[in-house]
């Protein structure tokens, strides 16, 4: 007999309250878990937005595209043939220097909506309580039934623990063991159905025990699961982000259990002596585990020699921290003139049409994972080992020396790894993440004040170019509240007594030029 389930699909949500309290309910018979599986297609992973070359500016529907832009990798171009009044250094001007209203331009207005992640990711997360509610009621009758009902439950509890990973480390505290059973999150549901409650924050101790349930159950339901394609999550897709949360809670053990796990099963490196392509992260990559969502790079940072003024391009900072002999210089980031750039995920095409540049998994962060956490429990050997292995694949091969990393003492190879990971993970949406963890790392706390600046441009009256005017600089101290985004101000308002993240004003240091 055929079992008929009334689910509630979410086709628009204006606020996570409309998530949690007043979703449209559109009724949709389910006649069997192939149902489910559309679903999970269609509203539970992230959905890739076109990005052409020549749309200079951030595109709405993109997801998280300022965490490239908070931290060290990013600074504003000057020199370009053009200026662009509204481009992305604008526009993303108060996530990139830190202001307390992230909306803001550097005029006043507002230029980008602070509550768009927040509801996307809110809404997929709608869907995949939907379908983890749903599923449960399928058993299957057939080997075939069985292995598809595992594989869309195992994907559905992925996807949620990471959505509330991204949402915690965006929108909550950083986690810090000692503090983490009172530490804010984000608040956190996984019933269907709608309660009639004011919701509040989950401790951080709860989210991530959440978080680490999920991906144990996923990694369960995913076992033995075939890989098909780069976009449906796997077993091993899971474990790399358990290894990552592992990591993030300073879990050092599991954290390298897990790494470890991943490289048993994918530990191919692609070397940089043998690579003859001009796009390094492109879907036939060796080292590609898991993507999912659209690029934001194409028109706000640099990938080629044109570019407008007031776009960003890659942070002198970044660039100088690569070494001679890093082929990384040219096939990741790229010195030409005036101008560095992005070219790792843009090729000559300045369009990535396949890969996202904030949700990509990759052997080369198991790598780093395995170092950091095996430093951590004093296994240096360990660490050197990995390390070298890694980078040996980057360096042009009659350059490489072991010396440079076995010489490290333990404390310079904490460190070490560090700077090794912003080389080697530039612009994969990691940056921002690591910053916020390594604050609250008592034994090796982060000590870097982070620099920002914006140039004001004015058209010269004879030449009718744009020339810079002025500038104002702003300074992101270890551990500043602005390390956590402000929630949405209607999700404060609407849910009375939710606790938001305070951030104070900055006026920075204004100079004319």
């Amino acid at each position: 007999m055929k079992k008929y389930l009334i689910i509630f699909l979410l086709f628009a949500l204006a606020s996570c309250s409309d998530f949690l309290e007043e979703y449209s309910q559109d009724q949709a018979y389910v006649t069997g878990y192939n149902d489910l599986d559309e679903l999970l297609l269609g509203n539970a992973y992230m959905k890739r937005t076109n990005v052409q070359s020549y749309q200079w500016g951030v595109r709405e529907g993109l997801y998280y595209p300022y965490i490239h832009f908070m931290a060290d990798e990013t600074e504003q171009y000057l020199n370009g043939s053009t200026y662009l009044s509204e481009a992305a250094c604008f526009t993303l001007y108060g996530y990139s220097n830190w202001q307390q209203k992230v909306e803001r331009n550097p005029d006043g207005g507002n230029s980008w909506d602070d509550s768009a992640d927040w509801n996307n990711l809110y809404s997929h997360i709608n869907s995949l309580n939907v379908i983890l509610s749903s599923i449960t009621d399928f058993k299957g009758t057939t080997d075939d039934d069985i292995y598809n009902i595992s594989r869309i439950k195992g994907e559905s509890l992925f996807l949620r623990a990471a959505y509330y990973f991204v949402l915690t480390n965006l929108f909550g505290e950083a986690y810090n063991p000692s503090s983490a059973e009172t530490a804010l999150a984000v608040p956190l549901k996984t019933t269907p159905y709608i309660e009639d409650i004011t919701y509040t924050r989950s401790t951080l101790a709860a989210m991530y025990q959440l978080i680490v349930d999920d991906l144990l159950e996923a990694e369960k339901a995913l076992d033995g699961v075939e890989h098909k394609s780069l976009y449906r999550v796997d077993v091993n897709g899971v474990r790399l982000l358990l290894s990552r949360v592992y990591l993030y809670m300073q879990d050092y053990e599991n954290a390298k259990i897990y790494a470890q796990k991943v490289l048993d099963v994918k530990s191919s490196l692609q070397n940089l002596n043998t690579f003859s392509g001009e796009e390094f992260l492109n879907s036939s990559s060796p080292e590609l585990i898991f993507s999912m969502g659209a690029t934001s790079i194409p028109g706000n940072i640099a990938a080629g020699t044109s570019l407008s003024s007031n776009n960003f391009q890659i942070s002198a900072d970044l660039y100088n921290s690569y070494e001679s002999g890093d082929l990384r210089t040219t096939y990741y980031v790229v010195k030409e003139g005036q101008i560095t750039y992005l070219k790792k995920m843009t090729g000559t095409e300045f369009e990535t049409k396949d890969l996202s540049d904030n949700f990509v998994l990759r052997t080369s962060e198991a790598y780093l994972n395995l170092a950091e956490s095996a430093a951590f429990l004093n296994d240096d050997n360990t660490t050197k080992q990995v390390l070298n292995e890694l980078r040996s694949n980057r360096f042009a091969s009659n350059l490489y020396d072991n010396s440079k990393v076995n010489n490290l003492t333990h404390d310079e190879l904490i460190y070490f790894i560090r700077d090794e990971r912003r080389r080697e993970l530039c612009l994969e949406g990691h940056r921002w993440f690591d910053l916020r963890r390594y604050n609250v790392v008592p034994e090796y706390p982060n000590t870097k004040t982070l620099t920002a600046s914006y140039t004001y441009f004015e058209q010269d009256p004879n030449t009718y170019k744009y020339v810079p005017s002025a500038k104002r600089s702003f300074i992101l101290a270890p551990n500043d509240p602005a390390y956590t985004l402000p929630i949405p101000e209607y999700e404060i308002e609407y849910n009375k007594g939710m606790k938001d993240n305070e951030r104070d004003a900055r006026d920075g240091f204004y100079e004319s030029l």
